[in-house]
């Protein structure tokens, strides 16, 4: 019996050695065969469950390193407290315009950030940039509504620079907030009177035509805006409400669509060029461009609403449930809908 079981034990070898290639392959066709089922599901789960993901982690993300960088500024600008060359070597600190690139790019995700805002006029201040901190400054008290505390550095701004197009923007929209809309006027006459006006004071004519409901200076002002900047973000959105609404869909994706290339992370951009695809009865464009706008905002009950109705629309009731679903999670009055 001792003598036979060496053989059995080859022969067992010798069995599993033919087999094996046949099982391994049959166990990969059968992973492949659920990953390609599945994928489109998990790719949908990932949206939906992992909001670590979320761009507003990343806003934090830069918003602690550059307060870092701020504070170690803040150590250099103290520290050359007596040196008349002060500003000039705060102008070549790589903490100063690591701290400001970070910053920007925080602004980029999330406009109206006072923090951001405060600390950047603390790096015009430490570059002696006094137009720059006044600015700044202006931004963070307009972000926070304390208007009358943001008019006043503007002035302050304007007194040192009197034809500076961003503080003068920047009043202008302060003005229109509070409904003051003669001193708005005032400004915008002030910017288009300046060499070459851009596409921001053309858009910041059309921002007060909306809120003066003349529909027709507000067309104007944004085509006047977008014959400068055909990439202005804000006024291509605006305009292809107005040409969408007039069943020029095509033309309406054709303006986002050149304008995408200058925000491809804008996911509110993407929200619109998805509904206008739909609207065009393209869904599979449309659910393509629903999951880009969804790498990039993932707290947005309206994005996921208008996701769900495309997955109505195009028969997959699962995929439109779990989007109804996050969305009632993010805004639980959605449920009356």
């Amino acid at each position: 019996m001792n003598e036979a079981n060496p053989q059995n034990a080859q022969s067992i070898k010798a069995v599993f050695k033919k087999i094996m290639p046949f099982w391994i392959a049959a166990v990969i066709a059968a992973g492949f065969g659920i990953i390609l089922i599945r994928a489109q599901s998990v790719r949908l789960i990932n949206y939906i469950q992992y909001p670590e993901a979320d761009p507003t982690q990343l806003v934090e993300t830069l918003r602690v390193e550059a307060q870092k960088n701020h504070r170690a500024a803040a150590e250099q600008w103290a520290m050359l407290k007596d040196n008349p060359r002060r500003a000039e070597d705060m102008k070549n600190s790589s903490e100063l315009r690591k701290a400001r690139r970070l910053l920007l790019e925080c602004l980029k995700l999330k406009p109206d950030m006072p923090a951001a805002f405060a600390y950047l006029a603390d790096l015009a201040m430490f570059e002696d940039d006094k137009i720059q901190m006044f600015y700044y400054q202006g931004r963070r008290a307009l972000a926070e509504g304390q208007y009358a505390e943001a008019l006043e550095a503007f002035d302050e701004a304007l007194k040192l620079k009197s034809d500076d197009r961003s503080v003068l923007l920047e009043k202008g929209r302060a003005y229109i907030q509070l409904k003051n809309f003669p001193e708005a006027h005032k400004i915008i006459e002030t910017l288009l009177k300046l060499d070459s006006p851009d596409a921001e004071s053309f858009y910041l004519k059309a921002q007060l035509a909306a809120q003066e409901t003349n529909h027709h200076e507000y067309r104007i002002a944004l085509e006047q805006a977008l014959a400068r900047d055909p990439v202005h973000i804000p006024s291509a959105k605006a305009f292809s409400e107005i040409i969408a609404a007039e069943n020029k869909v095509d033309e309406a994706i054709a303006i986002l669509e050149k304008a995408r290339p200058a925000a491809p992370r804008d996911a509110n951009l993407l929200h619109r060029l998805a509904n206008l695809h739909a609207l065009k009865g393209d869904y599979k464009t449309a659910e393509k461009t629903f999951l880009a706008a969804l790498e990039f905002e993932k707290n947005s009950p309206w994005l996921y609403l208008d996701f769900s109705r495309l997955y109505e629309k195009m028969g997959k009731k699962s995929h439109a449930s779990a989007m109804l679903q996050k969305a009632v999670e993010l805004e639980p009055s959605l449920v009356k809908e």
